[in-house]
This record gives C-alpha cells, sequence and structure tokens, in this order.
C-alpha cells in the first residue's frame, strides 16, 4: 500500500499500543500501523457509514479484523476513557478538528499520549487551541504533496 507523502508523515509520527484514526475513511493509516507492528491495535472510526463499510472491507482484505475496530460516530465519541494511546485526526479542517477536539474539555482521559493533527485549513486555530488544552507541540512537519504545502502536528499534553 503506496502514501502520500502526507500520509507518510502522519505515519512516521505515530506511537503507543492503540492507535484512534478519527476520520479513518479508508483506514491505511490503520493498517499499515498493524502491518508494521507500529501498534498492536487500533480503531478506525468515521461519522459516514460509506467510508467506514470500504475501511471494514479494506481491514478484511489484509485479515487485520482481530487488530483494529471500526467504529460509527463524530469524533472521539466512538472511543472509551483510555483507550487510546494515539489519535489522528487528518485531512480535514481546522476548525472541525477543534470542533472534535472540544471532548477533551470534558473529558481529558479519551487518550494516553499523542495526537497528530493535520489540519487542512486554519492551522493557527488548531495550534491555539491545544495550547487552551495545555498541549506542548512536540513535532510539526511542513509537507509538500501534489503541489499543496501541509502541516502535520503532534501534541503531548504537559
Amino acid at each position: 500500500m503506496r502514501f502520500s507523502p502526507r500520509l507518510k508523515a502522519i505515519f512516521s509520527l505515530i506511537d503507543g499500543d492503540i492507535l484512534a484514526d478519527i476520520g479513518t475513511d479508508h483506514a491505511f493509516l490503520p493498517i499499515n500501523a498493524c502491518r508494521a507492528n507500529i501498534v498492536k491495535k487500533a480503531i478506525a472510526c468515521d461519522v459516514k457509514a460509506g467510508p467506514l463499510k470500504i475501511a471494514a472491507e479494506n481491514i478484511q482484505s489484509y485479515n487485520l479484523q482481530d487488530k483494529i475496530d471500526v467504529r460509527l460516530g463524530f469524533g472521539l465519541e466512538p472511543l472509551q476513557p483510555n483507550e487510546a494511546d494515539c489519535i489522528v485526526i487528518a485531512g480535514m479542517g481546522g476548525i472541525n478538528i477543534v470542533q472534535i477536539l472540544e471532548r477533551l474539555k470534558t473529558q481529558p482521559l479519551l487518550f494516553k499520549k499523542s495526537l497528530i493533527l493535520q489540519p487542512q485549513r486554519d492551522i493557527s486555530a488548531v495550534k491555539q487551541f491545544l495550547t487552551e488544552l495545555d498541549f506542548a507541540i512536540t513535532a510539526e512537519l511542513p509537507i509538500t504533496d501534489r503541489n499543496r504545502l501541509y502541516t502535520v502536528i503532534k501534541a503531548e499534553k504537559i
């Protein structure tokens, strides 16, 4: 499975035992993270049933149903407290990412280790919100993909 430069950058920052990919779409990140033994388990979440069906088919084609859960729901809602070590939210607008991260104000223990974020726009809004949530940006990768500049952010709770 070939990755775009943007997905390669996101993939390079994944750590922990359990990955949650929010807005998974095709589930390429969870599939590859499990296949490479970077994580032991993954959760592929999406708000739409159509992409989640494709994700489930992709997961099944690699025989990873025992390692990757597929869950329908908005943002972080499908996750249980402390269930994931690393959460990826990528390929959507920064304002959408902030709306998803709002849940961390009331449930800060949804994950144990790091956030990997890749906003399509409104990067400053994402960075400001991370500051409000007491997160430190530990990595920031500028990536050019198809003649477009993207920024991949890794953040951890201070």
